[in-house]
């Protein structure tokens, strides 16, 4: 029986169990796919041990691993520029990628959106580094970054200028201007008291938070008449990508995103 995982810290909580476990019932193939907490300090033995053994296929990295995981293998160029990894290929030359960032534009694309040209991104960690990788794909041209402490945005400022964008930082709380989208990767907790000024602000909400759903600003996108995506959407679109580098088999983006809801409606979460 071949084998995959997720790991992250925790990871009890993953869906991708459901969706990937769907997705070999789809195609008849005898997997096993389980979700695994490990903490950082354990995180080089585990992946180790499973890379030297040839049953497994490769792993689904969540956080706080997503930046470790790219000392596991050799990385591909988008991923190497947002500096953080969700998927390790194992093999005679292990390799990592980051599916996130084309897992947004076909999430956007599901949806029939026209390409946004002006977003603004809360938060400055890896989701937010692919989710301006990603939007640099789209055609965007202008990146606000609002961040809780603007001084630590340096990094994601210079990746937005790198990839040719235009990019400005603002604190989170201050008066935001209307862009084509509003993206936010930080948790709800933290953006509930700005949720009706950043859902105002933008054409499109996408909100990387999935549960619960609604989030606060999720809430707040709906009240104010405005598309919103969530954490789900960016889930089935990174785990198309991820299952084929796995497998070699192809799934949808809704076939992913209804396992997702189907897991979510049977844990009482939707």
């Amino acid at each position: 029986m071949r084998r995959a995982g997720v790991v992250g810290d925790p990871a009890a909580h993953s869906l991708s169990p459901a969706i990937h476990r769907a997705g070999y019932e789809a195609h008849g193939l005898s997997w096993a796919y389980d979700a695994f907490t490990v903490p950082p300090d354990e995180l080089e033995p585990f992946i180790a041990q499973r890379a030297g053994d040839p049953a497994w296929a490769g792993l689904s990295v969540t956080a706080p691993h997503k930046e470790a995981a790219l000392s596991f293998g050799e990385a591909d160029e988008p991923t190497r520029l947002v500096g953080a990894g969700n998927t390790i290929v194992f093999g005679p030359g292990p390799r990592v990628y980051n599916t996130d960032v084309p897992g947004f534009v076909r999430a956007w694309r599901a949806r029939g959106l026209e390409p946004p040209r002006t977003a603004a991104v809360v938060g400055n960690g890896a989701t937010a580094r692919s989710i301006v990788l990603a939007l640099a794909g789209l055609g965007t041209r202008e990146v606000t970054v609002i961040a809780r402490d603007p001084g630590r945005a340096s990094a994601l400022v210079e990746l937005i200028r790198a990839l040719g964008l235009a990019a400005a930082v603002s604190l989170l709380g201050e008066p935001v201007e209307s862009v084509d989208l509003v993206a936010n990767t930080i948790p709800a907790a933290a953006t509930e008291p700005h949720a009706q000024s950043l859902a105002g602000a933008g054409r499109v909400v996408f909100d990387v938070v999935y549960d619960p759903w609604p989030t606060p600003l999720g809430r707040a996108a709906s009240a104010e008449g405005v598309v919103a995506l969530n954490g789900l959407d960016l889930l089935a679109g990174q785990a198309v990508d991820q299952f084929y580098l796995l497998t070699g088999h192809t799934v949808t983006f809704d076939a992913c995103r209804s396992a997702a809801e189907r897991e979510l409606r049977r844990r009482g979460a939707l």
